[in-house]
């Protein structure tokens, strides 16, 4: 709900959203497949292997549910912000899929999540939204939407790289011991600082774009109890250039 609240200006129709987080599903289960054939061919069996070759199945997988939904949706993909949206929701099937089928395989789990779950689903809308910003700008048909694209996609990567090294390591050693936590930390404060100044960034581009006339402003209801009731897409929808432009 909290990056639905990020699209200030032209709000995604939730059927498309839920098709995002579908179709993020869909290529996480794509990327089990992926990981294994590589695996088995190159025979790689150490930590940092394994985590590399997952990250960039991964988040390359996710990149491209997003392209594939700014094609098949071209109409709807016209916000400088809809790189981070629909990135972030491809994220969240990605990790939703991954949780079930790390959930089947214990013999027994309570009521609730564990806790590894929940950092599971954050992290993966994180890296989705850091890894997919760069679609955004190449919209805005900006001379850097290149490297915007290939920085965004390697900070994911990055990130999925050093998390899943940690949480392996974590694994060998039995138990997740201080400096593991330490390192995870660090890692997942980097991706939400990261993803905030890259919200911060497209949502000003967006209102730039989209409602100029509107003061600018990624806070609102309930931040700010002033703005309740105040839609800028709304507002201002004879202001907003037509879809597909």
């Amino acid at each position: 709900m909290l990056v639905y609240r990020y699209d200030l200006y032209d709000r995604e129709p939730p059927v498309l959203l839920a098709g995002t987080v579908a179709a993020g599903a869909l290529a996480m289960f794509l990327a089990g497949s992926v990981e294994s054939h590589v695996l088995a061919f190159t025979g790689i069996t150490g930590t940092d292997g394994m985590a590399l070759v997952a990250a960039v199945a991964e988040e390359a997988l996710k990149l491209g549910t997003v392209l594939t939904m700014a094609a098949a949706a071209r109409r709807y993909f016209n916000d400088p912000m809809d790189g981070v949206i629909y990135g972030s929701m491809a994220g969240l099937g990605m990790a939703l899929e991954e949780s079930v089928a790390y959930l089947r395989l214990l013999d027994t789990h309570g009521p609730t999540l564990p806790p590894a779950e929940i950092v599971r689903l954050s992290g993966h809308l994180v890296m989705g939204g850091i890894g997919s910003f760069g679609v955004g700008v190449a919209l805005l048909r900006r001379t850097a939407w290149p490297r915007a694209l290939v920085g965004g996609l390697a900070a994911a990567v990055s990130l999925h790289f050093g998390w899943d090294s940690v949480a392996l390591r974590a694994e060998a050693a039995g138990d997740f011991l201080p400096r593991h936590s330490l390192a995870a930390a660090l890692i997942m404060l980097s991706g939400l600082v990261l993803y905030g100044a890259l919200v911060s960034l497209a949502s000003r581009w967006s209102h730039d774009l989209l409602a100029p006339t509107l003061p600018p402003g990624l806070w609102g209801w309930p931040f700010d109890r002033t703005a309740r009731g105040r839609r800028p897409s709304a507002t201002l929808a004879e202001d907003r250039p037509p879809k597909g432009l």
